[in-house]
């Protein structure tokens, strides 16, 4: 373990060696040394306590410039002048000074102080020990060294507190969203996204970036430690830079490569047919039906053959061939009813379409070292990963070449170049997404999922098997390069100028098409062969991303009489963003072989064309001055004048400061006495402003849209229609920057001689001049009042870290963490009287803050009723003479919020009156007069935490990851919540058989508070009648309530690992420095889901296909991904 932590040092240095010798070399100036001076070899070894050598230690003669590094088994040899002194360091252990002599065995013990010492922030490099703002490092070796995921973006879930990454769905090409102490704003789409920043460029994607490129990542969290950035860094910076050769260090290889195979977490499943038809024949009798019927078959003539089929088989069909009704010993899996086909085979569906063991892979091959005074990095990654469909899966394959080269050109002037390409190729069926609504939305039996024989012995899969297998591929082709130069000069001892040029250009290309699909459909009274569909049609789009960003600045650094340190620095950049975007869509292709847009003959008038272009610049100033006394008062100073396109002339450019202070009261003289209890603690306080360019482009221009053929009314002389633009939207012309205000406390504690370590935070972030609707103008102006700078929000939260590391002997070392966070929303400032309630939550995405949000609302609340009971027969006096039934004295009536034919009687809902009125209502749905509603719950995530518990022991490693959230609420109109939801669906999933049935003989009534639901009605996704309800949705027994409220909150173990790395005293025999075997599994199992045997995993936020109704859960699955590697370094 101790050879791997100082080899991820190693890389996290930048110079790596150099900056060892270097910082020898500044506190001990060489002097002049004669050449008649005497000198000779001196060999030895540098090891740890443990007697592990060291790689990479720095062993220098005092007084001169003479030097090295050790090799990779910890040894040294170099000219020094006779009993010279040696100066022998290294990051993460004490430096000594011995006596040079032959064959010396040099013995460096940690220093825990250190450990992590060097932290990269913006435009350079700080120690960890003298930070004031809010930076936390992300553990590479946990995250990323032996995980299955390949996207670093869902690899960074739960690595430091405050960062939240949610995942969507587990889809291919889903993109999580990631925010850094919460949701910041509620213009342009609520984009609260931190600015990634790879070796000082800005990007948009980090899924693009080979996760083994990486050196280190650091998470910038306040206003103090981002600002330096400017407006794209709003809501903090996600630094990353990547690895480099380093002076001095032989030439290196490193292999790893895994493979690996996924299954989903949660899948839904049906019961059996016979109780998914009882059930909607239920449901429908209760709405007045007497029939129930899906597509021509009529569940009351379908039971008795699904109840003969169940008796007849001993467990669900899989995918095999369809048999046809041969009598009722034998009623086989389909049967015609007065010419209408039935379907009542129970099909497996999970079996069926779902693979559980879909495989990825990748493999990474990197070579770097030095030769002269050049040093290298070049690297190349393949990965590949199957979704689990069985049938025509998709694959996104990605590709990664990385070139870092730097060399001294002179002794006060180095120059590099960066260079890095991706390719990422995803290819799929275009029924992707759709496919999952339609196998979880009818029942089993509804699909029939296997394949029939023709008339003439041709075997065809049924219908939508078959359109599943031969639907077209659509591809994403995302192509990225990136160039990017620097040069650094050493102009003075104290005195550097740094500068860097960047272009960066991404193209992305969509190519699909629809043709025939050739299958087996009822036509009659038997199956015949069909095609659908009829029309085909090639589909194109392209967008391309251009980027260039530069960068210049100086830094000064100077010391003087041994306490007071300081660092200037200063400088100045430029940033140009372009893209450019077309469509085009044309049917009736000559050949479905060649979809190719010219190959196509559709009438060109009804062709889809579009195209758009983007431009944006921004450029900037910046500052920071950095000072402290004796490493025991810190003080930092931030500033930039920041410069952006997306403001209209007069504001488009505003200065933002920063500042933040450090104490570190451990290096007092008084606490010298006190460090066996608290080896090292520092307080810290930031505050500073951040400016928001994301209001969206050219929102103080009024436009003029010209409206689509259909929509034109006018006609010339000649009856030709004359083009018409629609009246322009009013705008202000005086938008300017949302303004961010963040307030940040902290502390952060050693104990145990720094085995122990704990870091706290308190923060405040405070967006002013937000993005907001205006005051409302007359209704007699005929427009909707333009955007302004009219809004306030506020977010307060804190955040806590432990950490524990020891290494107990040679043999055995442990460690364990320990992160949470949690923060709250509020909108101090809106234009907006009414306080209409609405939900501003979404689990997907909102666009409702318009209507919805209001002064003092804490934003993602739920509003809804709060569930008493079930209604039984003792809370009526019978019925009326209209059927509905008559409440007893005391028992709040719930007549009001009826709809439809729906009534509540014994066996519904029984919504507690809040405010005593005898009547269930929502008032007049606002925030001051809510009747019975009140909030139930939230959508924000809260208490968002992760531990790590692992150790060493001779050559094994183990590492359990785990990860939660405290709380977390969504409301939700999805199928799999409820039974019976939509009336056309009329779908019942395994965990919703419990529910009440009220007979009105008595005989069959089952009315329990056990039982899960109700009494069964169809179709409950609509809006209902209650004010302030409406825009979430759900009514009759499923309005929004306290009962039925998703509880997200969970605690999964995200990951676990064992390794075995072989003995370098073995590996070498075979000339491999280090070799490294392990098995890993991401999303082992949940040890705790707040929604209990609700089908859907509780990281799922969205549902994919074309129906507006609650779709949640029915898209591609979270998944489980079991993995082997092979870490090997020549």
């Amino acid at each position: 373990m101790k050879k791997q932590i100082t080899l991820i040092s190693a890389l996290l240095l930048y110079g790596g060696t150099m900056g060892n010798l270097a910082s020898t070399y500044a506190a001990n100036p060489p002097q002049f040394v004669s050449k008649s001076e005497t000198t000779e070899i001196v060999k030895g070894t540098v090891v740890d306590s443990q007697g592990e050598p060291i790689i990479g230690a720095s062993v220098a003669e005092q007084g001169t410039t003479r030097g090295t590094v050790t090799d990779l088994n910890g040894n040294f040899s170099f000219k020094a002048g006779t009993n010279a002194k040696l100066t022998i360091s290294f990051l993460g252990y004490k430096t000594v000074t011995v006596k040079a002599s032959n064959g010396m065995k040099i013995k460096l013990t940690e220093d825990n102080a250190l450990l992590d010492e060097v932290v990269v922030v913006g435009y350079g490099q700080q120690k960890k020990v003298n930070l004031t703002g809010a930076v936390a490092n992300v553990d590479l070796d946990k995250t990323l060294g032996s995980r299955p995921e390949q996207d670093v973006t869902k690899a960074l879930q739960g690595s430091v507190p405050g960062l939240t990454i949610l995942n969507s769905s587990g889809d291919l090409d889903g993109t999580p969203s990631i925010t850094i102490r919460g949701l910041g704003t509620l213009s342009n789409g609520q984009k609260s996204s931190p600015l990634i920043v790879v070796d000082g460029v800005p990007v948009d994607d980090l899924s693009m970036i080979n996760g083994n490129d990486i050196a280190s990542i650091s998470v910038l969290k306040d206003a103090a430690s981002s600002a330096i950035y400017g407006s794209r860094a709003a809501f903090g910076v996600i630094l990353i830079t990547t690895k480099q050769g380093k002076r001095g260090d032989k030439v290196s290889v490193k292999y790893d490569g895994k493979f690996g195979w996924d299954s989903s977490t949660y899948l839904p499943d049906y019961p059996d047919v016979p109780t998914q038809l009882n059930a909607a024949i239920a449901a429908k009798a209760r709405a007045g039906s007497g029939s129930v019927e899906l597509f021509g078959m009529y569940f009351d003539k379908l039971l008795p053959y699904a109840e003969k089929w169940k008796a007849q088989h001993s467990g669900r069909k899989g995918y095999s061939a369809m048999e046809p009704w041969q009598s009722d010993s034998n009623v086989g899996d389909y049967a015609f009813v007065n010419g209408q086909p039935m379907y009542y085979a129970d099909y497996d569906i999970q079996k069926i379409w779902y693979n559980n063991a879909a495989p990825s892979q990748s493999h990474n091959i990197s070579l770097s070292g030095s030769s002269g005074r050049t040093n290298f990095y070049a690297s190349y990654g393949y990965s590949s990963k199957q979704d689990i469909m069985k049938f025509n899966p998709g694959i996104r394959d990605k590709y990664n070449a990385t070139v870092n080269i730097n060399t001294d050109i002179t002794d006060w002037l180095s120059a590099g170049v960066r260079v890095n390409y991706t390719h990422r190729k995803m290819g799929r069926a275009d029924t992707y997404n759709n496919i999952y609504q339609y196998l979880w939305r009818w029942g089993s039996f509804f699909i029939p999922s296997g394949y029939m024989q023709s008339e003439d012995g041709t075997i065809n899969d049924y219908r939508v098997v078959a359109l599943q297998k031969q639907a077209a591929r659509q591809y994403i082709f995302h192509d990225q390069m990136s160039l990017n130069a620097y040069i650094k000069a050493n102009i003075t001892k104290d005195l550097t100028l740094n500068a860097d040029y960047t272009y960066n250009v991404e193209n992305f290309n969509f190519k699909s098409s629809d043709h025939s699909v050739y299958g087996m459909n009822w036509s009659g009274t038997s199956p015949t062969y069909i095609v659908q569909p009829t029309a085909s049609s090639a589909t194109r789009w392209n967008t391309k991303k251009t980027r260039w960003a530069a960068n210049a600045y100086l830094n000064y650094t100077h010391s003087w009489n041994d306490a007071h340190n300081l660092n200037v620095m200063v400088g100045i950049n430029g940033e140009n963003y372009k893209s450019d975007y077309f469509y085009v869509n044309r049917t009736q292709l000559y050949d479905e072989n060649y979809p190719e847009i010219n190959l196509a003959y559709g009438d060109l008038k009804k062709a889809t064309l579009d195209s758009s272009t983007g431009d944006r610049a921004s450029a900037g100033y910046f500052g920071r001055i950095n000072y402290d006394y004796k490493g025991i008062y810190l003080l930092e100073l931030n500033g930039r004048y920041d410069g952006s396109s997306r403001f209209p002339n007069g504001d488009k450019w505003a200065f933002f400061p920063s500042i933040s202070a450090g104490y570190r009261f451990t290096e007092e003289p008084y606490w010298q006495d006190l460090h066996k209890y608290i080896s090292s603690g520092k307080l810290r306080f930031s505050y500073g402003e951040i400016g928001n360019e994301a209001v969206g482009d050219w929102m103080f221009i009024s436009t003029m849209s010209p409206y689509s053929e259909s929509k034109i009314t006018w006609l010339n002389s000649a009856g030709t229609k004359v083009t018409q633009f629609a009246i322009p939207s009013w705008v202000s012309s005086t938008l300017t920057w949302e303004r961010i205000h963040t307030l940040d406390a902290g502390i952060d504690l050693s104990f145990l001689n720094g085995d122990l370590n704990l870091t706290a935070d308190w923060f405040q972030r405070s967006t002013t001049n937000m993005l907001a609707p205006g005051t409302a103008l007359p209704a007699s102006v005929g427009a909707a009042a333009p955007y302004t700078n009219a809004g306030e929000l506020r977010s307060r939260g804190w955040e806590l870290s432990l950490s524990y590391r020891k290494q107990l002997n040679k043999d055995l070392g442990v460690y364990a963490n320990f992160s949470i966070s949690d923060s709250k929303v509020k909108v101090q400032k809106w234009n907006n009287n009414s306080k209409v309630i609405g939900y501003t939550g979404g689990i997907v995405g909102d666009n409702n803050a318009k209507t919805y949000a209001y002064a003092g609302e804490n934003w993602g609340d739920i509003w809804g009723f709060e569930t008493e009971r079930y209604f039984t027969e003792n809370d009526f006096d019978g019925k009326n003479a209209d059927g509905s039934w008559k409440y007893k004295s005391g028992v709040a009536s719930q007549v009001g919020i009826q709809t439809d034919n729906f009534v509540y009687g014994p066996g519904d809902i029984k919504f507690k009156d809040l405010n005593g009125d005898g009547v269930i209502d929502g008032g007049k749905g606002t925030a001051d007069d809510h009747g019975d509603l009140k909030v139930i719950g939230n959508t924000l995530p809260r208490y968002e935490y992760s531990f790590h518990l692992g150790g060493n022991y001779k050559g094994f490693d183990l590492d359990l990851f785990f990860q939660g959230v405290g709380k977390r609420d969504m409301w939700t109109k999805s199928a799999f919540a409820f039974p019976e939801m939509r009336a056309a669906d009329l779908a019942i999933y395994a965990n919703q058989t419990k529910y009440n049935v009220y007979d009105p003989t008595g005989k069959n009534t089952n009315i329990s508070e056990s039982n899960d639901f109700p009494c069964l009605y169809p179709g409950n996704e609509g809006s209902g009648n209650v004010s302030g309800l409406a825009p979430i949705g759900g009514e009759h027994n499923y309005y929004p309530q306290t009962k039925y409220l998703v509880n997200m909150a969970y605690l999964r173990l995200k990951n676990i690992t064992l390794g075995y790395t072989m003995p370098a005293s073995l590996s070498k025999k075979f000339y491999i420095q280090k070799l490294r075997v392990y098995g890993s599994v991401d999303n082992l199992c949940l040890l705790y889901k707040g929604s209990g045997n609700l089908p859907v995993d509780p990281e799922m936020n969205e549902g994919q296909g074309s129906l507006s109704y609650g779709t949640w859960g029915r898209t591609y699955p979270i998944t489980r991904t079991w993995s082997v590697g092979l870490q090997v370094t020549f």
